[in-house]
């Protein structure tokens, strides 16, 4: 079975459209979201939303072309292939809203003008979004869009990583996309899910999440460079049909999808130097992710969260984290969260039996695993390994 390697990346987030200003701002405490204000019938709500930086397009259709060929065009051109491999690659796209935002934007325009517009009127399809960007970029290889809510791009992700190793392909693009639409927000705050103070996951305090923009890209491949030693160890994705919003309290479904990547992954849970959690702040799945964690490691290794920096970007976080997260590595550094899940004296301050790493620390080389939980019980685990072979 081949190998498969990432060999060209890049993302877009509320910490910039780099990657320098994101590992800066990775090291400072994280920054308080933007307000939206969300119009419907005659209301309006103002919520907390982490919006892309820089990212200021009015044209909703325009900012999704721009975001995305943007971190396209990068990670390609990291990736060095030559046309006729980027010609030959596969393109797997996951996200939980593709271009709503700008079906919503076309119906308050046709709203403007006439009183009997429809209501996403155009065609939201799932493959619509995909088959746009293989034109645009002479992709010509499969593509497979992903919709199952936070783990999309994590999937995404694991299929094509799979599709690589079993010789299918030799090159894959994954992408991960969230942009701002009314829908999801209305759809959270409805939920009473949001906080409008800061993302605290796994803290006594925690009391909801805040959305948030991102769009990422990765080229995996067949061949390792110097450049890029990353590479996705081992997988799994199960899921719960404890409730139609969460999995079960008891982490028991976390515990098994966490055994499995492991054992794909072949490592035992001492092998693994770092966690970086899914860690939304809402109570039952913080609550679900802490048992079903401890249930698996009797040496704690530390845990790291991404949220409070970008927001919960749902279906692009499996990707928008878990590139976060190697840069950081990358970088020789471990992120951390001050303050989030301590007391005034410094101690754990939890009910949970797990907290956050509070300072940075320098990293070196190891097996990470990933989290990632959705609605609708869809959980997946990753182990990615930067240890050089």
């Amino acid at each position: 079975m081949q190998s498969c390697y990432f060999l060209g990346s890049a993302l877009h987030t509320s910490l910039g459209a780099d990657i320098t200003s994101q590992l800066n701002a990775l090291q400072q405490p994280p920054r308080a979201p933007d307000a939206v204000t969300v119009e419907y019938a005659d209301k309006s709500q103002t919520l907390p939303y982490k919006l892309l930086a820089g990212a200021y397009i009015d044209n909703a259709a325009q900012r999704l072309n721009a975001v995305l060929d943007h971190v396209i065009t990068q990670a390609l051109g990291k990736a060095g292939l030559n046309s006729s491999e980027r010609a030959a690659m596969g393109l797997f796209l996951g996200t939980s809203s593709f271009n709503i935002h700008v079906s919503e934007q076309e119906y308050r325009h046709a709203l403007a003008h006439h009183n009997n517009a429809i209501a996403l009127a155009t065609n939201n399809s799932q493959g619509i979004l995909g088959d746009e960007l293989r034109k645009r970029h002479g992709l010509r290889g499969p593509d497979f869009s992903f919709n199952t809510a936070c783990t999309a791009s994590a999937n995404a992700l694991l299929y094509a990583d799979a599709m690589i190793r079993s010789d299918r392909l030799q090159h894959a693009l994954v992408l991960g996309i969230e942009l701002y639409n009314s829908i999801t927000a209305l759809g959270f705050h409805g939920l009473q899910l949001l906080t409008n103070s800061t993302m605290k996951p796994f803290d006594r305090s925690r009391n909801g999440l805040i959305l948030g923009e991102g769009c990422s890209a990765l080229v995996l491949g067949n061949r390792k460079t110097a450049k890029q030693p990353w590479q996705l160890k081992g997988s799994a994705n199960l899921c719960d049909t404890h409730s139609i919003s969460a999995t079960n309290p008891d982490g028991s479904v976390i515990a098994h999808v966490i055994s499995t990547a492991l054992q794909h992954a072949e490592l035992a849970p001492a092998d693994i130097s770092a966690i970086k959690v899914h860690g939304t702040a809402s109570l039952l799945n913080d609550e679900a992710e802490a048992a079903g964690i401890k249930s698996i490691f009797d040496l704690m290794p530390p845990l790291v969260a991404i949220k409070p920096f970008i927001g919960h970007t749902l279906g692009a976080c499996g990707l928008n984290e878990l590139l976060l997260f190697c840069a950081a590595a990358d970088n020789e550094f471990l992120i951390a969260t001050p303050g989030i899940g301590m007391n005034e004296n410094e101690q754990a301050d939890t009910k949970l039996g797990v907290s956050l790493n509070q300072s940075q620390r320098t990293l070196p080389p190891g097996n990470f695993l990933m989290n990632y939980f959705g609605f609708g019980g869809n959980n997946t685990a990753l182990v990615v390994s930067n240890i050089k072979e």
